[in-house]
């Protein structure tokens, strides 16, 4: 019944928004939506993001930290997909920003509002002092997740490794431009960064 009134809703409003890839809160209550495009120029497309009640249309409000703009790549309906917490309380938003460049946006919904909510900074653990001064590839990114217990996933792309340091030694063996870095909620429901691995191949 929900499949069916989500659909109905994009129809009825497909001419103004469509619902992302992933955009649908399990509780079927919120949705993320971006206008298409219609142009085939990207450039030429309204880039906003939104945050609706699908059941109604009902536009509830832009989500200002993030663009379907995709850096002027893809399209407006593409660039843009989500994951949700079960209980649809934590929305991630990850977007394309460029050729090969993605970024993300986590919030907190309250009140069908969402709140934006910041990482903690790598430089905080100890593996992330090993980080510092690494330079980057013309094309760096990341998209983040959510792993058991509801734990937070970033996966981070583009690092150029200092091949004088042994990055075994500081936990990080194989270490050659993708990093995981991993983050659980506490009994406050704050954000704490608890370690930095590299992703499985």
């Amino acid at each position: 019944m929900l499949t069916g009134l989500l659909f109905f809703g994009c129809q009825v409003f497909a001419g103004e928004w469509v619902v992302t890839k992933g955009g649908l809160s399990p509780d079927g209550k919120l949705a993320v939506a971006v206008y298409p495009q219609k142009t085939g120029f990207i450039d030429e497309a309204d880039d906003t993001v939104l945050l609706v009640e699908p059941s109604s249309g009902l536009k509830i409000g832009p989500l200002e930290e993030v663009s379907s703009s995709g850096g002027t790549w893809g399209s407006t309906t593409t660039n843009v997909h989500c994951v949700w917490s079960g209980d649809s309380t934590i929305l991630i938003v990850n977007f394309r920003t460029g050729r090969l460049m993605h970024s993300s946006q986590i919030y907190r919904i309250r009140d069908r509002r969402a709140v934006p909510i910041a990482l903690p900074d790598a430089r905080t653990h100890p593996k992330g002092k090993v980080l510092e001064g690494l330079g980057t590839t013309a094309n760096p990114g990341s998209e983040v997740t959510l792993g058991e217990n509801g734990t937070l996933l970033k996966r981070s792309w583009g690092f150029v490794p200092d091949w004088n340091v042994d990055y075994a030694k500081h936990g990080l063996k194989g270490f050659e431009g993708e990093l995981l870095f991993h983050y659980r909620f506490d009994e406050r429901g704050r954000i704490q960064f608890y370690d930095i691995t590299v992703p499985e191949v």
